[in-house]
């Protein structure tokens, strides 16, 4: 890794130059202390970086923790990966000397550091947890689709594992469904996969369950489009472009739910973008988590080398500020409700 030269600032490489790293490089640049953001075009310009940034789509994102590991750069993950890879990688990671941080956006990301802040809070006590994770419009008849395409469709493809009554089970895609409503907008929700086995291990719940949110309608819309081979491999690059071409405005909510024998909390994240805003409400949303964990790390807030993830920082008590400002100075709501009262 290239010592800091404070004449020039930090040097930020970023791996994925889609919607997601686009956001970072955009927050990056308005960022003081930053001397260059860029999107990584020559692996061997890791030796000046302090930082690489990983936001490919989860089938390519193992590339990123190589080249961390290959150039011994501090490495922030965006991009979807099980935990159980990065775990695997855990002594390796320790003898490079390096921070390699998972799970740096929203879901895996920002929704795991608040599950653990509960359970944490509530040792023993955690009996139900249900998290919520989309994005919504509300323009009637309109599906956005606001991150990595890939993983976006793939996500509504592969089957789920929930905790149900003490029991984990298997359920396929779109099981589950259920009628939503928020701020008056028409949604529905369906299991989906977690990623949160790691928080899991040491902790008794008897449901945990993990939904994506959409707009009312979406499940019938993406069932056409499988049936009509529109997201076969020979269709998917125009499929892709069509729709994501279409901007309206857009809004992204994550929701942390966590129930007791006595109380029930939540957190509530929200973000909300025009369609002629630089960046739409899931980039805005996701890319500041990456971007604050980047300034806590190059300030030396948080550990400088092993594998820490986001959710391993919630028993540092100045974690938890320093991520609600980074995400409210970028227009990202939060708020906490605790039996009915509401304090931001």
């Amino acid at each position: 890794m290239a010592a800091l030269s404070m004449a020039k600032g930090y040097q930020v490489s970023i791996l994925g130059d889609g919607r997601i790293g686009q956001a970072v490089r955009y927050y990056f640049k308005k960022t003081p202390g930053i001397g260059k953001a860029e999107f990584l075009s020559d692996e061997r310009s890791l030796k000046e970086s302090h930082l690489l940034i990983g936001a490919l789509p989860g089938e390519l994102g193992e590339k990123g923790l190589k080249l961390a590991l290959k150039y011994r750069v501090p490495f922030l993950d965006i991009s979807d990966i099980d935990p159980p890879f990065y775990i695997r990688q855990r002594k390796l990671i320790s003898q490079k000397e390096i921070l390699v941080m998972p799970g740096c956006g929203l879901c895996p990301g920002i929704v795991n550091f608040l599950l653990a802040q509960e359970i944490r809070a509530l040792p023993g006590q955690v009996q139900e947890v249900e998290i919520l994770a989309g994005s919504l419009s509300d323009r009637d008849h309109y599906f956005p689709f606001l991150w990595c395409f890939e993983d976006l469709i793939n996500e509504h493809r592969i089957p789920s594992f929930q905790i149900i009554s003490g029991e984990k089970r298997k359920f396929a895609p779109f099981a589950g469904y259920r009628e939503e409503v928020y701020d008056g907008i028409q949604a529905e929700s369906y299991y989906c996969a977690s990623g949160f086995e790691n928080i899991l291990d040491h902790v008794n719940v008897k449901t945990l369950v993990c939904r994506v949110v959409r707009p009312r309608g979406f499940r019938e819309f993406f069932l056409f489009l499988e049936g009509m081979g529109y997201l076969e491999r020979e269709n998917f690059l125009v499929s892709k472009e069509i729709l994501e071409k279409r901007k309206e405005s857009n809004y992204t909510l994550a929701e942390v739910r966590v129930h007791t024998r006595k109380e029930k909390v939540a957190w509530i994240l929200k973000s909300h973008a025009h369609r002629a805003a630089p960046l739409n409400s899931m980039q805005m949303i996701t890319a500041s988590v990456a971007v604050t964990m980047g300034q806590l790390f190059l300030e030396k807030r948080i550990p400088q080398a092993g594998l820490v993830f986001l959710e391993d920082l919630c028993a540092d008590p100045a974690v938890l500020p320093a991520l609600m400002k980074g995400l409210k100075a970028r227009g990202v709501s939060v708020t906490r409700i605790k039996k009915g009262c509401r304090n931001d």
